[in-house]
């Protein structure tokens, strides 16, 4: 009830689970790290770091940014993006193409997946953290994933630091490297609770770095109106109107204006004929008056 009062439509249940066994070594690594993270920071962490006072405030601030990572990870999950359930029109209309895969027509900017099994509108790639697309309907999600994340990691990163550094201080330089770099090698070789802790933090920092250089490169793509797929392919259609156009065409998406462009260039190519066939028109008048 809540998705169709929001304008989205749900996935059906069998498609929600990852398809593929990358997707879903992703999916689980990503769905297990996140609550082994946040139990990690608020009950092991900010108790040492912070005073009981700033430990509560932390403690809240933390649960705020764990709900809007959880539902902005589910919200890609469950939001179907795919041209299933539209009405498509019988002809392919200019800019429109024939999926061969799915036997129909598909808009403009929507592409297949090979994974999902579908056409996808605006397709902008496959996750394989979600095991789904992104698309036209979930990548404002994704972008608010990225951007809760990117936070995240960094304040926990910051954070453990300071935790951190007592267990590593007294330790050579190229060892503590290799521990930061190397987190897994280092819980083998010594597993304690130390090491398990080191591991977390060397896991935060390179999320945050993994997370700093998505978030660039989405938000950059965001900004000018391009797809993955668009770049690559070097589309020569730009669907640029501008940095503020772009951000609320992004936050407020309808799949019926992924052909934009295409629309305004068919209404402008009837223009030229409907004045062509005017102009036809009085020509053959003037000739048909000057025969009289």
């Amino acid at each position: 009830m809540l998705m169709i009062m929001l304008g989205y439509r749900w996935r059906k249940a069998e498609l929600l689970l990852p398809r593929t066994f990358t997707d879903a070594a992703a999916f689980t690594l990503l769905s297990c790290a996140i609550p082994i993270v946040y139990w990690f920071e608020v009950f092991v962490v900010m108790p040492r770091v912070f005073n009981s006072f700033f430990h509560v405030i932390h403690i809240f601030l933390g649960t705020f940014v764990l709900l809007n990572v959880i539902t902005n990870f589910g919200m890609m999950v469950v939001v179907d993006t795919s041209t299933k359930g539209h009405i498509m029109p019988a002809t392919v209309p200019h800019g429109w193409h024939v999926c061969a895969p799915c036997e129909n027509v598909a808009p403009p900017r929507s592409r297949h997946c090979g994974i999902c099994g579908c056409c996808v509108l605006k397709r902008e790639h496959h996750c394989i953290f979600t095991g789904c697309c992104i698309g036209l309907y979930n990548h404002r999600f994704f972008v608010c994933f990225l951007v809760y994340m990117w936070l995240s990691t960094l304040y926990c990163s910051v954070v453990n630091a300071f935790f951190i550094s007592p267990y590593i201080e007294e330790d050579r330089f190229w060892w503590t490297c290799i521990r930061i770099v190397l987190p897994g090698l280092w819980l083998i070789m010594n597993p304690s609770a130390e090491t398990f802790y080191g591991f977390l933090f060397s896991l935060n920092v390179i999320g945050c770095l993994f997370l700093s250089v998505l978030l660039y490169y989405y938000t950059r793509q965001m900004l000018v109106n391009i797809t993955t797929r668009e770049r690559t392919d070097n589309c020569p259609i730009s669907y640029d109107k501008g940095i503020l156009h772009n951000i609320q065409k992004w936050i407020r998406s309808n799949w019926t204006d992924a052909d934009t462009e295409e629309k305004r260039e068919r209404e402008r190519e009837r223009g030229r004929e409907r004045k062509k066939e005017r102009e036809t028109e009085r020509e053959i008048h003037c000739l048909l008056y000057k025969c009289r």
